[in-house]
């Protein structure tokens, strides 16, 4: 770690899928020559992330490793509990020389690393930024807990940068709330689009036409009912169109608890099955795809941002982009996946391009705006 006396600027971040959005802020933050440190919450290990190694920045702090959290709902709990207790004094012990009631602690989205590090950094007397704010699903439980951790750093939160209009409008009650016009993600696809493919997954599936298949939110996951039907729709379907499965670990932990289903998929010469893929790749591999079922709601902007069609396997969601053009929710009726190829050809648009400042350097110069 450099010399961290002249830091104000902490990003806590939990999962790879938080540094993916907020990556393009560190690298604006880079080009102004502004220094800032990398809390990694532990939750998921990003130490070997492709990300990292782009960034100039050697400032990172870790509190936890992944390995030490038990992957149920209990064990996340327990985990939480712990690692944001200790992680008080372990900052103030790391960070003595700084004064952190002059600095900005930045969160992202809504996993539990958000609520974690927005209470931390609220403790230690910093200022909390929320980016991804105002985004609600109007449900406590859909999704959960999802929904819960919004709400309450966004009660927490000192600034809020939300992604477009109908965000800004959820946040009318709070104080310092910034447009960010579109989602930071919209950034980190433009970066995707400059590094080379390095999985080998385009020579696996002999450049066939395919569409991808991502299934990985916990409450699908543990819905064994839904999660066998909808994976066994994705089988049928792959009979009309070559199916490229992504298996995040938490998606194998659920088809290892059905063994016949994972067979099926294992056995199908028409299903691909992929391990979790590197950022850079997988929105390479989206990009070549034809069309994607996803559960995913940051697949939904990419998607959104590419123009490629998407069917998302949620009954609601708390995101705008591309509904009624590119995107369609399945709403609950299986039926949706057969008719959404049906009509998916109709669904292609063009890609978005922002005129004027991007999301990241909004939020990158709102951010030294408010450290004055």
């Amino acid at each position: 770690m450099s010399d961290i006396s002249q830091i104000r600027l902490f990003f806590f971040i939990g999962t790879e899928a938080e540094l993916i959005k907020v990556f393009p802020i560190m690298m604006e933050l880079e080009a102004k020559k502004i220094q800032y440190c990398i809390i990694s919450s532990g939750q998921n290990n990003i130490t070997e992330s492709r990300i990292l190694s782009l960034l100039e920045n050697k400032n990172l702090f870790i509190l936890d490793d992944e390995k030490n959290i038990i992957k149920s709902y209990l064990g996340y709990i327990k985990w939480w509990l712990l690692t944001g207790y200790k992680a008080i004094r372990k900052i103030k012990k790391a960070f003595s020389g700084v004064n952190l009631k002059k600095t900005i602690l930045i969160v992202h989205g809504d996993t539990i690393s958000t609520l974690m590090g927005a209470i931390i950094g609220r403790v230690l007397g910093a200022k909390v930024a929320h980016v991804e704010a105002g985004l609600r699903s109007r449900n406590l439980l859909n999704p959960f807990p999802e929904e819960i951790t919004r709400i309450l750093t966004s009660f927490i939160s000192n600034i809020h940068f939300a992604p477009g209009k109908i965000y800004c409008d959820n946040l009318k009650r709070r104080k310092n709330v910034i447009d960010t016009g579109m989602n930071t993600i919209y950034d980190s696809l433009q970066f995707s689009k400059k590094y080379k493919l390095l999985n080998p997954i385009m020579e696996l599936i002999k450049n066939k036409p395919f569409f991808v298949f991502v299934l990985h939110r916990q409450e699908n996951l543990h819905n064994e009912v839904f999660f066998n039907e909808v994976t066994l729709k994705s089988i049928e379907l792959s009979k009309l169109l070559h199916c490229v499965m992504i298996l995040h670990k938490p998606t194998e932990a659920a088809l290892l608890r059905i063994p016949v289903l994972f067979d099926k998929l294992k056995e199908s010469p028409d299903i691909t099955l992929v391990p979790r893929m590197d950022y850079f790749d997988f929105m390479k591999l989206l990009d070549k795809s034809e069309f994607v079922i996803s559960d995913g709601g940051s697949n939904q902007e990419e998607l959104f941002y590419m123009g490629k069609p998407c069917l998302i396997m949620r009954k609601c969601t708390e995101r705008n982009e591309g509904l009624n053009s590119n995107a369609r929710l399945y709403g609950g009726d299986l039926g949706e996946v057969l008719k959404f190829y049906d009509s998916y050809q109709n669904m292609k648009a063009s890609p978005v391009t922002i005129k004027g400042m991007t999301p990241s350097q909004i939020i990158a110069t709102g951010l030294l705006d408010f450290l004055v």
